[in-house]
């Protein structure tokens, strides 16, 4: 079974700093540009959330593989405990990315306010 390794820059930073950089990406890449509804930014963000936890646990897996732990061998095993195992890292990966998700949440929903401002002020 595959175990915890201790904290380090390939099995913790490296990981942790692609999760943080798709959580500056993804949302705006998946937004409407030019959109004028907050619903539509929390979906966005909420399903960047979920993929990102997924994303997360594949990238976590792959770290694992490269350095040598059997998780191919392990997940034909035991794939539900070898899933949990990473999504379980890949959660707590979150604890860093999740702020950041936050912010970019934080400025997506002020600038649909500025666009719903504009829209008011010119009559729409």
């Amino acid at each position: 079974m595959i175990e915890v390794e201790p904290i380090g820059w390939w099995n913790t930073g490296f990981p942790v700093l692609v999760l943080a950089f798709l959580a500056l990406v993804m949302p705006r890449v998946l937004l409407r540009r030019g959109t004028r509804s907050q619903g539509e930014v929390a979906v966005t963000i909420w399903a960047s959330a979920g993929v990102l936890l997924i994303v997360g646990a594949v990238v976590f897996g792959a770290v694992y593989a490269a350095r040598g732990v059997g998780v191919w061998a392990a997940w034909v095993e035991a794939p539900g405990a070898v899933s949990w195992f990473f999504l379980r890292l890949s959660a707590l990966a979150a604890m860093l990315w999740a702020p950041v998700l936050a912010l970019v949440w934080f400025a997506m929903a002020q600038g649909v306010e500025k666009r719903r401002g504009e829209d008011q002020f010119k009559g729409r």
